[in-house]
């Protein structure tokens, strides 16, 4: 069946359902279960009471200088529960193939289903976050794909040691950048098409195993392993440690495998209930497969965050980096200096919730380079308009461009990426929504030459998708 068979059948299901759907309507609210994503709560019209010992039952607030991204964090009781959903859509996409130049349009059909659950008691907390599905392309099968990710946090705490344990892996057709609900972004609930977006807390930049890049179809699986554990000093300081692991392998020939090993020590002062600073140092090496090319940075950062619990969370930190290359690698020279940076604001309210985040790091080169100065932006908005309906925007951009000790004769290549994501939902009854959205990818090179055949000279992407979303009522657990 074709895309207007399929866009009938999603009309006349909508036809039927409405009258239903409106019988179970609850006569507050927005009839929609509010989302369970623990990062950006829905807030509270009033403010949040400052507290400087969590609820009982409650997890501490994140540190500064941890692997987990500065938040607002919530004071209340971390609720048990496990809570299914599923997707099923019809998109229209003008680059099925995600490629440069002139592309056809193509209609596909995907089904997905996501799995969330969390578990905390008095000194432990787990939470998982499972999402997964196919797409099936109308005229050309040969193209239908799976996609699946997965996220485990486990975190313990007691009176002055804390231990977290984080894994975060996927198995995609496309990058993840701009390619909606994957990609670990910490982008407020605005998952794939009307989905409810991942429990897990944003990892910080220097964690963030996300790729900031579109380098065309091709399965690619990353995964990122941290660990951290952080020590309560005084009722004022802390100290963490922490290390991550992470891999980004590609099936396609021509793309870049990298491994990455990173170690971060920091320490944290209260100066307020509201204001923290910190200070971080960190050592990352990167290792390229089947090119024998490897190098390392160490930087260090000061950061400053302020945080209304359950409203507001700001943080800004910034540093300089030492990087350092074999001279089989960068010739006579063999190290160089550049900044690091990152900041975000996250706000949460009654009918809005919005994220602003930036940073610049050397990350792996996202499969096209030896390694790559990135710097990416990004910018999450959701609003409920009215009784039923919900809208939300998610812009991003991201830079990267190559270090010069790793091409013939340090020559510059650069990647500007950007993407757009717009949407909107209408509840139909508590637990079944109707879905809109509008998705942009485009990207220029800036370079003629390309050092892999991964490059792509320019791109541009349309997508637009229409479908129903359904989860039920929250299971609570033990």
């Amino acid at each position: 069946m074709g895309f207007r068979a399929s866009m009938w059948r999603l009309t006349l299901a909508t036809m039927l359902w409405l009258p239903v759907a409106g019988l179970g309507q609850q006569a507050t609210g927005s009839g929609q279960q509010a989302q369970p994503a623990a990062p950006a709560p829905a807030g509270e019209a009033a403010e949040a009471p400052e507290e400087t010992q969590p609820a009982q039952g409650a997890a501490p607030s994140t540190p500064l200088t941890g692997v987990e991204g500065f938040t607002q964090g919530s004071s209340g009781q971390v609720r048990n529960y496990i809570l299914p959903s599923f997707q099923l859509f019809e998109m229209g996409d003008s680059n099925f193939k995600v490629g440069s130049g002139p592309q056809g349009f193509e209609t596909e059909s995907s089904l997905v289903g996501t799995l969330a659950l969390q578990r905390g008691g008095k000194k432990d907390q787990l939470m998982l976050d499972y999402l997964g599905g196919g797409t099936f392309y109308t005229h050309h099968s040969n193209l239908d794909y799976t996609m699946h990710q997965l996220g485990v946090t486990a975190s313990f705490h007691g009176r002055h040691w804390g231990l977290v344990l984080d894994d975060r892996g996927t198995y995609l057709p496309e990058s993840p950048f701009g390619y909606a609900g994957f990609g670990w972004g910490g982008n407020l609930g605005l998952g794939l098409g009307g989905a409810l977006g991942s429990n897990l807390s944003p990892l910080t930049p220097a964690f963030n195993p996300a790729q900031s890049l579109i380098t065309g179809r091709g399965t690619q699986i990353m995964n990122t392993a941290t660990a951290q554990v952080s020590y309560l000093a005084s009722p004022r300081s802390t100290f963490t440690l922490a290390g991550s692991y992470g891999l980004l392998h590609f099936a396609n020939r021509g793309s870049v495998d990298s491994r990455n090993a990173l170690f971060m020590a920091g320490y944290n002062r209260t100066l307020t209930a509201r204001d923290t600073i910190g200070l971080s140092y960190g050592y990352n090496t990167f290792q390229f497969g089947g090119v024998n090319a490897s190098f390392a940075t160490h930087f260090a950062q000061l950061s400053y965050g302020h945080r209304i619990t359950g409203r507001v969370a700001l943080s800004a930190g910034a540093g300089a980096q030492l990087s350092a290359f074999p001279a089989r690698l960068a010739g006579s020279r063999t190290t160089s200096t550049s900044w690091v940076a990152n900041g975000s604001l996250n706000y949460s309210a009654s009918r809005n919730a919005f994220a602003l985040s930036y940073s610049r790091y050397t990350t792996n080169g996202g499969g096209v380079f030896i390694g790559a100065e990135t710097q990416y932006l990004f910018f999450t908005w959701s609003r409920q308009l009215t009784r039923n309906w919900s809208g939300n925007l998610g812009p991003a951009y991201s830079r990267n461009q190559n270090l010069p000790q790793t091409t013939a004769r340090g020559r510059l290549y650069t990647y500007d990426s950007a993407y757009g994501t717009a949407g909107l939902s209408r509840a139909l009854g508590r637990y079944t929504t109707m879905f809109f959205g509008y998705g942009l990818q485009t990207q220029r090179f800036q370079e003629q030459s390309c050092p892999t055949s991964g490059c792509r000279s320019s791109l541009l992407r349309h997508t637009v998708n229409v479908g129903f979303n359904w989860h039920p009522r929250q299971i609570m657990i033990e």
